[in-house]
């Protein structure tokens, strides 16, 4: 399994996501974790992380989850042609009910594991693939339900890294939140570990490490 999660942007340690990924530069990116922004805006931004990916060598793609519910096949023959799935940041729980409605997140929990592509994320992206979004409320709301989402809230991360992770630690916009975040596991017996933007947590095989 091949991830790597950074607390904001690609994080400090971009020579490691290309050796992680290696030739296969074509990156699918989500960003669905901002479906709750007009639509304009989402727009841009996706185009800003085009220009990103494109500046450091990749073929970017975006795969907007929502066109693919009840088309699993289809998404799944994507899926394997990729050799970097990125899921930018935003809302948790908007990210995560959309992976649930695509069937993306059964296809990560089982290509992940033949090392088929890395997944990276930030952020929310980097959350979501934790054991559970408890706690995450501290710093996105769950109730946030945009046309096409169901209102029910998924708790469950995608459980594909034990530690909890809290993105923002000690910034300047999230700090207050992150270390919400913080005290929730504290208080609940939670293992977690905290990211300040620019580091990011790397599982690579058997190595596996927070990177500062």
């Amino acid at each position: 399994m091949k991830l790597y999660l950074s607390s904001h942007g690609f994080g400090d340690h971009i020579d490691t996501l290309h050796r992680m990924v290696g030739d296969n530069k074509k990156v699918l990116y989500i960003d669905n974790a901002k479906d709750d922004w007009p639509a304009a805006e989402r727009a841009q931004h996706v185009a800003e992380k085009h220009a990103e990916f494109e500046k450091i060598g990749y073929e970017f793609y975006e795969l907007d989850l929502r066109k693919y519910v009840g088309k699993t096949e289809i998404l799944a023959k994507i899926v394997a042609a990729t050799g970097l799935i990125w899921a930018g940041g935003g809302n948790t729980f908007l990210l995560r009910r959309a992976m649930k409605y695509s069937g993306l997140d059964i296809m990560l929990q089982n290509d992940l594991k033949a090392d088929m592509f890395v997944y990276g994320g930030s952020s929310a992206g980097a959350v979501v693939a934790t054991k559970t979004l408890r706690g995450v409320e501290m710093e996105d709301d769950p109730y946030v339900v945009p046309e096409g989402y169901e209102e029910e809230i998924i708790w469950t991360g995608l459980g594909l890294v034990y530690p909890q992770l809290v993105p923002h630690y000690g910034s300047d916009m999230f700090a207050e939140n992150a270390q919400a975040m913080a005290d929730y596991f504290d208080g609940n017996g939670l293992k977690y570990v905290t990211l300040k933007d620019g580091e990011v947590y790397v599982v690579d095989g058997q190595f596996e490490e927070r990177l500062s």
